[in-house]
């Protein structure tokens, strides 16, 4: 039987702002069919799923739905027989999945279809308060106690199962653009201070960091270090797995719309050795050719914690980046090959099908700073 996630079963009043302008029109038409493509084999545990899908949980229940498109994608079987952790890999390699998000204060509901660009002021404040929105997350999840009293690894189906947090990002409309890094030296503590010698080669400095500050607040660095955090084997990060993964997806499948284009543009991975800072990237979706097109293992990295109780194997999540803490302190980002973003956002354009791809290939250019200059005025 076919389920439409976007057969309204809420009042309108109780519809979540996204989910609505969503459910109507040409531009989200490759991520609606995409969406309920692949929730027809998304075993829904306490049928809860369309409802939060649809009110207040919707950034939530997308992120879910796209984590489970990559386990699908790289072939595992996640069960899901049980409530909590959300997805349970079995065999050589298990693991135990429990996906939560960074969320707006009560109240307040960014729309992360749109965004404005931070100023360079703000950047610092605005990635120290991520790390604020972070911690809270993971503590909620590592804190949570069951009505038995039971946490997550202490439940019975998962007991000698590493246990794995994958945290999405929501919690403001910038909330897409905050890199690895943060993540990164919330987790292990420590900062990578980049530089070049005199003949050009990139030289890594590791700096200790021992708390966090936002808005007149602390928070300790390191929660792989901490007591608390022993018993979870990994976090599993993503700042790209939004309803734009979706549409940019099913575009390239051939689901969308002929009169909408999109045109994506971020930061990604220099492969250059001595390279410091990412390199822009920007293309109409579409145009990647067959073998390169976009799937949902792009934007996710899986921080390894070297501390606790039972070891992840970075194999139990293929296909995606892992960062490690040697025995010497370094820390390392092995990754497969490909393309890696850091960041993007996905630009929207309706119109006549050549108008719409034009535009979309002028704000690609534009990005990427390809315009003669008085173009880009």
């Amino acid at each position: 039987m076919t389920r439409d996630l976007f057969a309204p079963v809420v009042p309108d009043k109780q519809a979540h702002h996204l989910f609505q302008r969503v459910r109507a029109g040409a531009a989200h038409t490759a991520a609606r069919r995409l969406m309920n493509e692949v929730f027809t084999d998304f075993h829904d545990v306490d049928k809860s799923f369309v409802r939060e899908f649809q009110s207040a949980g919707f950034s939530a229940r997308v992120f879910e739905l796209a984590l489970f498109a990559y386990l699908r994608e790289q072939g595992l079987s996640p069960d899901r027989s049980h409530a909590a952790p959300d997805f349970v890999i079995r065999g050589e390699n298990p693991v135990a999945i429990e996906v939560t998000t960074t969320n707006p204060a009560q109240g307040r509901e960014p729309d992360d279809l749109e965004f404005s660009p931070l100023r360079p002021e703000e950047i610092y404040d605005a990635d120290q308060a991520f790390v604020f929105q972070l911690g809270k997350a993971l503590r909620r999840k590592l804190t949570h106690r069951d009505a038995a009293g039971c946490a997550y690894w202490e439940k019975s189906h998962i007991r000698d199962v590493p246990f794995v947090i994958a945290v999405g990002a929501f919690h403001n409309q910038n909330a897409q653009m905050h890199v690895m890094s943060s993540v990164s030296e919330y987790l292990y503590g420590q900062r990578d201070v980049l530089s070049h010698d005199d003949s050009g080669r990139l030289t890594i400095a590791t700096h200790g960091i021992e708390m966090h500050e936002s808005g007149g607040k602390a928070i300790p660095s390191g929660l792989f270090r901490l007591p608390e955090a022993a018993n979870l084997a990994g976090v599993l990060f993503s700042n790209a797995h939004t309803m734009a993964m979706f549409n940019r997806i099913g575009t390239e499948l051939g689901y969308g719309s002929d009169d909408v284009a999109l045109c994506r543009i971020g930061t990604a991975y220099d492969p250059d050795p001595n390279a410091s800072m990412p390199q822009r990237f920007g293309y109409v979706v579409g145009d990647r050719p067959p073998g390169q097109q976009e799937n949902f293992a792009e934007g996710l990295c899986l921080f390894l914690n070297p501390w606790a109780t039972r070891k992840l194997s970075p194999q139990a999540l293929p296909g995606i980046p892992f960062v490690d803490l040697l025995d010497d302190g370094r820390l390392v980002t092995m990754s497969p090959g490909g393309f890696h973003p850091f960041t993007s956002k996905t630009l929207i354009i309706e119109g006549s099908r050549v108008n719409a791809y034009q535009m979309a290939r002028y704000q690609q250019l534009k990005y990427l700073g390809r315009l003669p200059n008085a173009d880009q005025e």
